[in-house]
């Protein structure tokens, strides 16, 4: 496998998950299919990015003060756009994202609450190669919210969730996202002492009662001791040496359907296969045993698909996708045609062409 292998916490979770999914999504590369959740959460996350800028400060206000976005057409225009391309522009999507984004602008956007931040970042990019002793891994991403106060002395990591359920479990006990946050906080700003981390899910509540506590909505983090980082380094260091070597052999070592259900009753084992005996058919629907349409789940590269892997002219990986749409690419892209014959835990004579 390729050494030039960055570390975030989706993709860690997703080889702890199920060894194949990882060795279909990072090496095959088979297409990534969207859905309204994913779409939904992407416009939400763009219009708190922009709204986080200072120069468009009049159409949050005029947002927040009318509850809903519909006031602003530059902003309402936006998500229009994005929501038709995404093919989440229906009634139901446009009112969930108009109340999600109503909901994150209404909770301390601007982190002012307890005190003026020195400095509010929307989208905070981090990316570091770490070489220090026994220490040795790549790290990338992205925090929706950062915001600095006392000098950078103490620092506030916001994330936006969009998701249907709110964190349980090792989700809370265990979470990737809330390490990743706070280690490259710690190398963004060393000075910083003390690193809060909030979730906050957009489709639950977030307004304070009378007693100033927070609705369900909102998951504040434990903070992270120093030593807890340091041994979170170590943890990055071998699974980034574990992820640069990894083979087919690693790949059906660790099948989420051979795993046993959560104990948490979080999303995870063979809860992540879908259905047994059901195919796909459009959308989120699958066909079960009698060919009737019903609305269930199951796993993107769980059954066999053609695909294509899109390569520019110097034969460098582009895009992976089911559709050969050439007007999607200049005219010297090509289009490399590939099968991809099924999850072996489904499909046992698999073959693969890569």
């Amino acid at each position: 496998m390729s050494k030039d292998v960055y570390l975030s916490a989706s993709r860690i979770k997703t080889a702890q998950s199920c060894s194949w999914k990882y060795w279909t999504s990072y090496v095959l590369k088979l297409p990534q299919e969207g859905n309204d959740g994913s779409s939904r959460g992407w416009i939400c996350h763009l219009v708190f990015e922009l709204l986080g800028k200072k120069k468009h400060n009049k159409h949050y206000k005029s947002i927040i003060k009318s509850g809903t976005i519909i006031v602003s057409p530059a902003v309402f225009k936006l998500v229009n756009y994005h929501a038709k391309k995404l093919k989440v522009n229906d009634e139901e999507n446009m009112e969930m994202m108009d109340s999600m984004i109503i909901k994150g602008l209404l909770y301390d956007f601007f982190g002012k609450n307890n005190l003026k931040p020195s400095d509010a970042i929307s989208e905070q990019e981090f990316n570091f190669h770490i070489q220090d002793g026994t220490k040795n891994y790549k790290i990338r991403g992205f925090i929706d919210k950062l915001f600095l106060y006392n000098r950078k002395s103490k620092a506030l990591i916001r994330d936006f969730k969009t998701s249907k359920q709110v964190f349980k479990g090792k989700e809370i006990t265990d979470n990737l996202q809330n390490l990743m946050y706070c280690l490259a906080v710690k190398k963004l700003f060393p000075k910083v002492q003390d690193i809060d981390v909030e979730f906050l899910f957009l489709k639950f509540d977030l307004s304070h009662d009378l007693l100033g506590n927070p609705g369900n909505g909102v998951l504040k983090m434990s903070q992270i001791s120093a030593s807890e980082l340091d041994g979170f380094e170590h943890q990055l260091t071998a699974i980034q040496s574990y992820l640069e070597n990894f083979s087919e052999q690693d790949a059906r070592s660790n099948f989420a359907a051979d795993q046993s259900y959560p104990a948490d009753k979080t999303f995870g084992g063979p809860l992540m296969c879908g259905k047994e005996g059901f195919k796909k058919s459009k959308g989120e629907y699958v066909l079960d045993n009698n060919g009737e349409k019903i609305k269930s789940y199951i796993c993107e590269h769980r059954l066999p698909m053609k695909y294509f892997h899109v390569l520019n002219k110097d034969g460098d990986f582009i895009a992976s996708t089911k559709i050969k749409n050439k007007a999607d690419y200049p005219d010297d892209y090509i289009f490399a045609e590939k099968f991809y014959q099924g999850c072996p835990h489904f499909f046992e004579k698999a073959s693969f062409l890569v």
